[in-house]
């Protein structure tokens, strides 16, 4: 009998610990986790069945001709160490779904015995008492543990959501930065050309005696200045450049040779579909991080009702077999805490207390995404309406441009009137991108106040790249 038990242990054991993982190492090598981020590129076969599986339509050819704001958006979550942290976090929180479901393991004892006696017959060493604990779980626990980490896992994956917007609002400002600079430079290049014909003109009227000196040094500071400008806007444009790379996860020499577009630039949509009431209901429904706060109280509540379960004591169900003098003795026998000092109170209070703050937490977000959203939409709409009258303004004065050329071609005006309103309508053009560039910023404000696209061609689906399984919807 006694070997029999010896046996069972042993294969008890045996399969116990057959099943055991090994550690595995993953060493960081600084070195080499610098080259793979400089080999990076945008013709990555991968990147692009990665464009093919998310993009609508999927692109012709890849890498696509010119990267627009949803393209580069993929690329982002492509590339992005933010994209990959939140995939890790989404592994590390199902991994604790596992963890809340693990059942308490049986303990066993055995060992020899020794005892004295004083009769010489007597063999002092026995085989020591065989003891085994089975812990069970009541009043659902593992229930409550395993709800509370699902709620959290969810919670998870809408931060996962979360990151994914950060990435395609960081990407946008840096495309909106990038190409008005863009702009900016060409139109201070403009105003230089305008500003040297013009100091040119004036020159050569002081040499006629039809202009005096303070009005040509004039002329001269005029285009000293626009040179600085100019070059100040020339200094910018690679700046901005290395800050689109830096968004998207890229070193800068991965996108030497890509040429960017972006279609709604110049035409952001109208504020008629975006009423108040509209605004501040897409914000309540689709912000991901006021859906996040509501699943972070619910496994709050999970929280509290796992504390009132632990009021009840968990049930061990003991036994034992001993061997001595040729005897076989067994015992069994059930043991449980007695709740007799506490109750579990001070856990009960403080879950209590968590999921009252958590509470609180998600109706102080959700009055601040109402004010943000609301904030936001006043702000789109002045920045609408100066839109408009910049572009009233561009108007006229390319107008008058025209008709100065037209009347200087016929000789009916001076070369000095058709270059002062060359000038006139270059710093109207300035005036209308600064407004254009004021609009975009503004919309964008208020796409992230909504966490919502209000551009057409933007993405309403996405799903992070492999290797991670994790899929996240961003609607």
């Amino acid at each position: 009998m006694a070997c029999a038990v010896i046996v069972g242990v042993s294969g008890l054991l045996t399969s116990a610990f057959y099943g055991c993982a090994t550690y595995q190492p993953a060493p960081l090598i600084p070195a080499e986790t610098a080259r793979d981020f400089d080999r990076r590129s945008l013709t990555n076969p991968r990147l692009c069945d990665y464009l093919r599986a998310n993009l609508k339509p999927s692109p012709a050819v890849c890498p696509p001709p010119r990267w627009d704001l949803q393209a580069l958006t993929l690329a982002g979550f492509y590339y992005s160490p933010d994209s990959a942290l939140a995939q890790t976090r989404i592994q590390q929180f199902n991994a604790a779904v596992i963890t809340a479901g693990a059942r308490p393991n049986p303990v066993i004892g055995l060992g020899p015995e020794y005892v004295v006696h004083n009769s010489p017959n007597f063999a002092p060493w026995a085989i020591g008492s065989f003891s085994l604990d089975l812990p069970i779980e009541t009043a659902g626990k593992r229930g409550y543990r395993i709800a509370q980490a699902e709620r959290l896992a969810d919670a998870a994956r809408l931060a996962a959501g979360e990151t994914a917007w950060s990435v395609r609002s960081r990407i946008r400002a840096a495309l909106q930065q990038y190409l008005f600079d863009q702009r900016r430079y060409r139109l201070a290049q403009q105003q230089q050309d305008a500003l040297a014909q013009s100091a040119s003109l004036m020159a050569a009227r002081l040499r006629a005696g039809e202009a005096s000196q303070p009005q040509l040094d004039l002329a001269l500071s005029g285009l000293e200045s626009a040179r600085l400008i100019t070059a100040q806007a020339e200094a910018r444009v690679p700046d901005d450049r290395n800050a689109l790379a830096a968004a998207i996860g890229l070193p800068i020499a991965a996108l030497d040779g890509a040429r960017f577009t972006w279609t709604a630039m110049d035409n952001p949509p109208g504020e008629a579909s975006l009423a108040p009431n509209i605004v501040q209901r897409m914000a309540l429904l689709n912000r991901i991080d006021l859906r996040r706060a509501l699943t972070q109280y619910a496994a709050s509540d999970e929280a509290l009702k796992l504390e009132i379960a632990k009021q009840y004591p968990d049930i061990h169900l003991t036994g034992g077999y001993s061997w001595e003098g040729g005897e076989n003795i067994f015992e069994l026998g059930p043991s449980l805490a007695l709740p007799v000092f506490n109750q579990n109170q001070g856990p009960i209070a403080e879950a209590q207390a968590r999921r009252k703050a958590m509470g609180v937490q998600f109706m102080a977000m959700q009055a601040a995404i109402i004010a943000q959203s609301r904030g936001a939409l006043i702000n789109y709409r002045g920045a609408l309406a100066a839109l408009e009258a910049a572009r009233s303004a561009a108007i006229y004065q390319a107008r008058r441009y025209h008709q100065a050329a037209r009347a200087a071609a016929v000789g009916e005006s001076d070369s000095i009137t058709l270059s002062a309103a060359r000038l006139q309508n270059v710093s109207a053009q300035q005036m209308l991108l600064q407004a254009l560039n004021d609009a975009q910023g503004a919309l964008g404000a208020l796409e992230d106040s909504m966490q919502r696209p209000l551009e057409s061609g933007d993405a309403s689906s996405f799903s992070f790249p492999p290797p991670h399984n994790s899929e996240v919807q961003a609607e």
